[in-house]
């Protein structure tokens, strides 16, 4: 039993050691008996303003010693303390002192101007350092502390409806984990440990009491010795840390800082996210892996991490302290051992609740299945025991899929379907495994009218009522949600399925659709044969026949990796060409069959070429009307914004960019995603940040917008755009459409229109810079036409321009981007265009776009032991972070301004397919062979399932001089890339070299190839 709380026993060390050092920041120290004369004025602060038992106080968080004098001093007043990280956005601050019900803000921002500007009307807000400096020289009576069984902290955490949620913490839940974990790990006096978790975040408060109540000293790490693992490492060894934690992300980087190197660190701890296996030969210390929500008290499970050579399985370890792990399926029945089922977590770790939630509570705090009285909490994750009694972590459970490399939360969608006129209940489920390219969205809906009519007991709907629903809730869909989280099919019922506990029966769900899988039918009757071929192939490939001969192939659960399969097989039937853009421009049955057959009974002779027909681009190249640019621009806001426009976050070079840009910028930084609304496109940031292994400390500086760029006023709420126009300082363009097969008529919208309406809001208000990421593609084939072998920053790209005529849909959109920027600029718009090569992987972490078309040719060529033989051909292959390093670090120059960068490889680092294969073979273990295009292609162009079939266009097409895509790529440009090597002389940014160590990580993690061991 837990007689002492956290409190009590960090008084114990202040009475016997009042002079050893508690805290150290920089060149600033604290003693014991220091901390604790700081602290009791806090409280003495508190009580005088007559805080009671129990209150909850709010306290804007700085990384500082101060932080820490505030907790104290609000336990000393007998108070609860709720943490609120200074550098969360003014909104979210709000929402959690509204909740807290304070009327006081303890802020220990000190000289942060953004803090001291913020506008709380209704709170006070008071700063520590003014607190402590009225220490009382002599000790006056506090109330009684605290007893274990009150409420140390409140934690708030990310709510689903974009309200954060505080989470109540008890005091003998914390004493009684940092007793335990003292113990184990021999936390003593003469201990040095490290503050380095989010301020915000539970890992927090342990990092803060484990070594208080021990009486060791706590530094505490400033944001650069944090980000950097060299400066980290070499603080460890400076200052003698024994005990550190850093993030999942980190540990490989940092076990391979201190590997083979003295150091006195015994135990590196790390937590948030599920730890890869990690080389662990050569370091000193051992490497514990944590795994808890907040609402288990930090922590629920320990693990220590054997090292990637053991051989053994993935485990997050055994239970805590008195802490219970149950592994149920959803009748709250135990599963076997060895099955997977949802983690649980009980006992004396958990939370009292959610704050002012009851109904939360009790959803997620449920009865223990066999212990009266107790209570377990449900984690949503997926789990199982392994035969060494050791627990390990699947995943989320069935809420969280993989669909086409995208993860995907099943209650975003619920969630927007939910808001469309004419649903009164829905439930989605998925169909196929998480690599199946026909895994489809399916959505089961009760209408209004079918309930209304249930309870009136009427005969339903009218004829054709749920059709009419379901069109209107496709038009919102293709505007809110991206193409992987479209429904394919919505089902009608007539009431939904629930469980014992009043909640959906998605098990009965999925047993109903799997039920009605049956050979499909033809949906309709028509004389029509060529209508009926094309349903026919429709159904063929989705591999459902649930559509209208008007639905379009993209609303029914088609997407770009199957177009070519359609194509294909409609040529196999009709016995003539068919092309990939025939499927984008008549996306029906019906325009698509009317096409065809027009095109047959017409017996004209098909173009020579198999390319889209020429468009004429220039007239694409024109300014949004009624804008102004010839404005001033304070060069001030380049080098120092406050504010930053980041498009294309979700993709793999946004989301990289966006670190960055958070780590060399104090910027706010706003994120317009595609999103039904501001919490959902906040998820998908997140969603795409874990699946990129991205790790960011400080998200409260990342503000996202539920936006469509392709609209005017990007789609938001009228005051939103104005606001948002008359904060950001610089705009960084890097959302674009990527798609190797869709016609320019089909991304125009997307690339094109939306540089338009980018353009626009940098007009709008005060001007804006524009930061345009481009790509190397943009001088296309254009040497077949300039004769020229070099093509230089400053060149102009309209010499290439009969190239990109003929070049397929994306490089066309992305030249007539480039021109458009310009012709901004020529008008007053600052400007810098950065043309990117190819990102082909992340340097640290092997991982690389799973919409990327080179992934599937290394996929391909290893899978076949064979490379075509394609003379000089360059892709422009670099990596992604030096990508992205490269670009915070030059648009911070006003020198930059006006130029084009080439961002690639110089010269002799700029690898030909060749070069690179070659670079592969020793992890590959063969020698690949280099054969004829034309036999290399034979090998896989026929198979379905090979990975590079969707793209088979790229390799097949016919689109300049009888060559396809790939083979014009041969002999092009070398590229210059002057004024990015001149740009970054000193930056200590270094153009890569790919090296052992990176492409064995980007076998295993993109590719899926467990290299050879040499």
């Amino acid at each position: 039993m837990i007689t002492q709380t956290v409190l009590d026993l960090f008084d114990i060390r202040v009475s016997s050691s009042p002079d050893a050092i508690a805290l150290a920041s920089g060149q600033t120290i604290l003693t014991y008996g220091e901390l604790a004369a700081r602290s009791d004025a806090v409280a003495h602060f508190l009580l005088e303003q007559g805080v009671s038992s129990g209150a909850l106080v709010p306290i804007e968080a700085t990384r500082s010693i101060d932080y820490i004098v505030a907790i104290i001093g609000v336990l000393k007043a007998n108070a609860v303390y709720v943490p609120i990280d200074y550098k969360h956005p003014s909104e979210r601050k709000k929402l959690i002192l509204e909740q807290s019900g304070s009327s006081i803000l303890l802020s220990t921002s000190g000289e942060h101007d953004d803090c001291a500007s913020e506008s709380f009307d209704k709170w006070i807000r008071v700063h520590i350092a003014s607190l402590s400096a009225k220490a009382p020289a002599n000790k006056t009576s506090l109330p009684a502390r605290p007893s274990p069984a009150e409420p140390i902290y409140v934690i708030f955490t990310s709510g689903t409806t974009g309200v954060p949620k505080g989470v109540v913490v008890e005091h003998h839940a914390v004493a009684r984990l940092i007793q335990w974990h003292n113990d184990k790990f021999e936390v003593t006096s003469n201990s040095r440990h490290t503050l380095m978790a989010g301020l915000g975040f539970d890992v927090c408060q342990w990092e803060i009491w484990s070594p208080l109540c021990a009486g060791a000293t706590l530094h505490v790490l400033d944001d650069e010795k944090r980000l950097d693992i060299g400066l980290l490492t070499d603080f460890y060894r400076e200052n003698g840390i024994t005990h550190a934690f850093v993030p999942t992300v980190m540990v490989p980087n940092v076990v391979n800082a201190t590997r083979n190197r003295a150091s006195s660190l015994r135990y590196l701890f790390t937590a948030g996210e599920k730890l890869k296996p990690v080389d662990t030969e050569g370091v000193s210390y051992s490497l514990i892996d944590y795994y808890g929500p907040t609402e288990a008290t930090i922590f629920a499970t320990v693990h220590h991490v054997p090292g990637s050579a053991s051989g053994k399985p993935d485990s997050i370890g055994r239970p805590v302290t008195d802490t219970e792990i149950l592994i149920l399926d959803e009748q709250f029945k135990e599963r076997p051992r060895g099955e997977a089922g949802e983690l649980f977590i009980a006992g004396s770790c958990l939370a009292r609740g959610y704050l002012n939630n009851d109904g939360l509570t009790r959803e997620r705090f449920v009865p223990h299945p066999s212990r009266s009285g107790a209570r377990m909490y449900r984690t949503g994750d997926l789990a199982r025991w392994l035969p060494d009694g050791t627990v390990q972590y699947l995943g989320r459970g069935d809420e969280q899929v993989k669909i086409r490399g995208n993860r995907v939360e099943l209650g975003e969608i619920e969630s927007f379907l939910a808001t469309q006129q004419g649903v009164d209940k829905v439930a989605v489920i998925v169909t196929g495994g998480d690599a199946d390219l026909t895994r489809e969205v399916i959505a089961y809906l009760v209408t209004n009218a079918a309930t209304s009519a249930a309870n009136n007991g009427t005969k339903g709907e009218a004829p054709g009522a749920f059709a009419q629903v379901v069109e209107s809730i496709r038009a919102n869909v293709r505007a809110h949600l991206p193409d992987y989280m479209r429904p394919a099919r919505y089902i009608e019922l007539l009431a939904m399925p629930l469980t014992v506990n009043g909640k959906t029966d998605k098990a009965a769900l999925r047993a109903q659709y799997t039920s009605s899988v049956v050979a499909p039918v033809d949906g309709y009757a028509d004389a029509n044969s060529m209508e009926r071929l094309v349903f026919d192939v429709f159904r063929t490939v989705l591999e459902h026949g649930d559509f209208g001969r008007r639905d379009s192939f993209f609303d029914i659960g088609g997407h770009s990796l199957l177009v070519a399969e359609v194509v294909i097989t409609l040529e196999e039937r009709l016995n003539t060409k068919v092309y990939i853009r025939d499927v984008y421009q008549h996306q029906t049955v019906t325009a698509l069959a009317a096409h065809l057959r027009s095109r047959m009974q017409m017996q004209t002779e098909l173009p020579k070429i198999d390319g889209e027909p020429i468009h004429e681009l220039r007239n694409d190249i024109e300014l949004p009307p009624a804008i102004v640019l010839n404005k001033p621009f304070d060069i001030e806001r380049l080098k120092q914004p406050r504010h930053i426009l980041l498009t294309g976050t979700t993709g793999f070079v946004g989301a990289h960019l966006l670190a960055d840009l958070l780590a060399t910028t104090e910027a706010i930084i706003h994120c317009p995603v595609r999103a039904a609304n501001d919490a959902e496109a906040r998820s998908r940031i997140d969603d795409k940040l874990s699946t990129y292994r991205i790790q960011i400390e400080d998200r409260s500086r990342v503000i996202a917008h539920a936006a469509d760029l392709s609209l005017a006023g990007f789609g938001m709420a009228h005051g939103d755009y104005l606001k948002l126009s008359s904060e950001v300082d610089v705009i960084y363009h890097s959302a674009s459409a990527v798609n190797f097969i869709q016609p320019y008529s089909y991304m125009k919208k997307d690339n094109v229109d939306g540089l338009k309406q980018i353009i626009s809001f940098a007009a709008n208000d005060k001007l804006k810079a524009l930061v345009l990421l481009s790509t190397i593609s943009v001088y296309s084939w254009g040497h077949l036409h300039t004769g020229k072998t070099v093509m230089t920053e400053e060149d102009d790209i309209d010499q290439n321009f009969p190239a990109v005529l003929t070049d397929i849909g994306y490089v066309r959109s992305k030249w007539v981007m480039e021109k458009i920027a310009d012709l901004a600029a020529a008008h007053g718009l600052p400007l810098m265009t950065f043309r990117l090569g190819y990102a082909t992987f992340n340097s640290r972490t092997g991982l690389s776009a799973s919409y990327q078309w080179w992934g599937r040719l290394v996929e391909t060529c290893i899978k076949f032991g064979a490379i075509p033989d394609l003379h000089d051909l360059r892709e422009g292959l670099t990596t992604v972070d030096y990508m992205t390093r490269a670009i915070a670090h030059i648009s911070r120059n006003p020198a930059a301004l006006t130029k084009k960068f080439n961002l690639i490889h110089s010269d002799k680092n700029n690898l030909t397919l060749k070069q690179f294969f070659a670079l592969l073979e020793p992890h590959v273990g063969v020698k690949f062979d280099v054969i004829p295009f034309a036999q290399w292609l034979s090998n896989w162009k026929d198979n379905r399932d090979a990975p590079l079939y969707p793209l088979l266009s790229l390799f097949r097409d016919n689109m300049y001089d009888g060559r396809s895509t790939v083979e014009l790529y041969q002999d092009t440009y070398r590229w210059d890339c002057k004024n990015v090597t001149n740009f970054l002389k000193g930056s200590g940014i270094e153009e890569p070299r790919f090296n052992e160590e990176e492409l064995t990580r980007y076998l295993e993690n993109s590719i899926g190839f467990v290299a050879a061991t040499s």
